[in-house]
């Protein structure tokens, strides 16, 4: 993919709303095309993040960890993929995998951090647009608590 393909893509996320053509063509310049075939396991649960994807073609599937397959959603073009992993250094939460062959693009965090701590404006921007995301990644951990808690 071209870089301006990679902005073109980025453009089609709220996420990057805020992001000036500067900072999307930076991003871009660091950003890796990946590409999965069918049943190939984008990542799995419980395995570290180090970025999130922006999903350009083809179906994903994704998966809770504990859940049944019949019960995996989704994930169809334009979306972003993994987007706690841009901010977060946590264990995925979900597997994903590609239902058929799909290209995406992977935006490592270390960049994507680089360029939110160097404007206030755009990190404002950015956290709030995460923190509802973050939320729907902490409930299930939440309501997991009681099982771990120790009531003696």
């Amino acid at each position: 993919m071209s870089e301006d393909e990679i902005i073109a893509a980025f453009r089609d996320l709220d996420l990057f709303d805020c992001f000036t053509s500067d900072q999307l063509r930076l991003l871009a310049f660091v950003a890796e095309e990946i590409e999965l075939a069918a049943d190939e396991n984008l990542f799995a649960a419980g395995t570290p993040a180090d970025g999130g994807y922006v999903l350009v073609e083809g179906t994903l599937s994704a998966l809770e960890d504990g859940v049944a397959a019949d019960r995996a959603y989704r994930v169809t073009p334009p979306a972003l993929v993994g987007e706690i992993g841009l901010m977060l250094a946590r264990p995925r939460g979900t597997t994903v995998s590609a239902r058929e062959a799909s290209r995406l693009i992977f935006v490592p965090r270390e960049a994507f951090l680089k360029l939110v701590r160097q404007d206030a404006d755009l990190a404002m921007r950015v956290s709030g647009l995460l923190k509802g995301r973050l939320a729907r990644y902490i409930e299930p951990i939440t309501r997991l608590s009681h099982k771990f808690s120790d009531k003696s």
